[in-house]
């Protein structure tokens, strides 16, 4: 596994922490509370900002030699060195012409470069597993996942409105059960009723029988 150096420029201090940028990298960044934190941090976006070039079929800017970066005053150079798999290399092949098109077309409704949709067309082709490759195939899994769930979503929704066939079912059945214990409290009502009077009878006849002794 090849390794890269870059040099990248560090200012600032303890107090308010310290900042880096690297010049073979324009716009790119990093801070961090301590040096240990800037060097960790300029590692992991120097990485971030070549698998972007990968993404966007750019090549890889070679890094400059040390003592060749000039430091503004107050900045301190340091190494930053990255491990790397595959680094792109610029090639030419030749295409037919209604072939590129519809490889553009399709890498543009998926958000990808024509290298990057190239680059992960050879990579399904040989095997590997999406997402092993750019991070535009983490993108189109992540849109395909939030189609999935949309539509999961809608079907739900279908499924369990207040007008969806499984809320009618429930609701009847509601019904049919209220319906149930209305009855049985009725009836237990019933019965309660002609307990009492039927006790009240033999309390009668047992009054009018102790009145005739």
């Amino acid at each position: 596994m090849p390794n890269l150096v870059f040099v990248a420029l560090a200012a600032g201090d303890q107090q308010s922490g310290y900042q880096a940028r690297v010049p073979d990298l324009p716009g790119l960044s990093v801070s961090g509370a301590g040096i240990a934190d800037l060097v960790a941090a300029a590692r992991e976006a120097i990485q971030r900002d070549l698998q972007r070039l990968t993404d966007e079929g750019q090549e890889w800017p070679r890094p400059t030699a040390a003592e060749a970066v000039s430091a503004a005053p107050g900045e301190i150079p340091f190494l930053v060195d990255i491990s790397v798999e595959d680094p792109p290399v610029r090639v030419n092949i030749s295409i037919g012409e209604q072939l590129l098109r519809r490889i553009d077309q399709a890498a543009e409704a998926r958000g990808m470069s024509r290298s990057g949709f190239i680059a992960a067309a050879a990579r399904t082709a040989l095997g590997e597993k999406i997402g092993s490759g750019t991070g535009a195939d983490f993108d189109a899994i992540a849109r395909k996942l939030q189609d999935e769930w949309s539509v999961l979503g809608r079907k739900i929704t279908e499924s369990l409105g207040p007008d969806s066939a499984f809320n009618r079912t429930v609701g009847d059945f509601d019904a049919r059960v209220s319906e149930t214990i209305r009855k049985t409290a009725d009836s237990i009502s019933a019965a309660m009723s002609r307990r009492r009077d039927a006790e009240a009878k033999r309390a009668k006849e047992d009054d009018e029988a102790a009145a005739n002794l």
